[in-house]
């Protein structure tokens, strides 16, 4: 208990001594500190304690404005800013001796006419909800994830933006998330949105795909398809159809792309766009040349 005070009393002196341009630098140092003792290799007990102080000692500093613009590039956790730099979110887990994990997280949002900021705390409660496809969330009721991507889409003057995570569930599987949110009537951070589609039903608030924690998935956002690309989930045989320990990526390509205010899926994409024949190989350059050449009778 002494040390977690000692460190939240650091954080607040260190956060008074600011001067009008303040350098976060030793405060991301301090971060980095406590945060690196968080392993599977330590205790219950040291985690529990670390990740109560690495909290606080966020916590403190995200709710001075300034910090909305330091990167805490030192520090290796999720961290994801809005395209439209409205908000920000800080994503992490830990890791518990009975194998199960706990996922927190901060979202940051920044006024710049006030220079002032909002700080809600992510409290993962994805173990509790009965369909986390059609749940909706808020800071206080959150489908706990570490978020490594965010899009956004504007249609019809509704802003929704997309996030891309990863939650590691146990020591048999691990899911991965893209995950809705927006800023509701009342202008409070919301999560769930009925806007991504799921293969044969209908639309879901967020898509969630478990597989073997033996596995990996690729799950990003293609710039030059303009769309996400995933693989293909599926079970290694039928007998395990429903069984996610034995689910894998099966070599095949689907994707999502925005039309009209969501997000549709798109089934066996052609991802790596293999050529098929010799002079799909020929440079356009070369074919230019010779196409010149066959004209003047060369």
């Amino acid at each position: 208990m002494k040390k977690i005070f000692t460190a939240i009393f650091c954080v607040l002196c260190f956060s008074n001594t600011f001067a009008q341009q303040k350098d976060f630098s030793v405060a991301e140092y301090n971060l980095v500190s406590v945060f690196s003792k968080m392993t599977r290799f330590a205790s219950e007990e040291d985690n529990v304690k670390n990740n109560e102080i690495f909290t606080e000692m966020l916590d403190s500093i995200l709710r001075i404005p300034e910090s909305f613009n330091y990167a805490f590039n030192d520090l290796n956790m999720g961290k994801v800013t809005a395209p439209d730099g409205a908000f920000r979110i800080f994503t992490w887990f830990i890791v518990h001796t009975n194998g199960t994990y706990e996922t927190r997280g901060f979202l940051q949002r920044y006024y710049k006419a006030t220079n002032t900021v909002e700080v809600y705390f992510l409290e993962d409660k994805a173990n509790s909800m009965k369909d986390p496809s059609m749940a909706n969330c808020t800071p206080q009721y959150w489908y706990g994830a570490t978020y490594y991507d965010i899009r956004m889409d504007k249609y019809d003057g509704i802003e929704t933006y997309y996030l891309l995570g990863w939650r590691p569930n146990d020591i048999y599987t691990q899911k991965k998330v893209i995950e809705t949110f927006r800023f509701d009537k009342k202008d409070k951070p919301t999560f769930g949105y009925q806007t991504v589609e799921s293969k044969g039903k209908g639309f879901k608030k967020r898509i969630i795909f478990e597989y073997s924690s033996k596995q990996s998935m690729m799950l990003r956002y293609e710039k030059k398809k303009k769309m996400y690309v995933l693989d293909h989930i599926a079970a290694a045989e039928p007998r395990y159809e429903g069984i996610y320990e034995y689910y894998g990526p099966d070599f095949s390509i689907d994707g999502y792309k925005f039309r009209q205010g969501k997000l549709h899926y798109v089934a066996d994409i052609d991802y790596h766009s293999p050529r098929q024949k010799f002079s799909d190989y020929v440079p356009e350059k070369i074919k230019q040349k010779r196409k010149k050449e066959v004209e003047s009778g060369l």
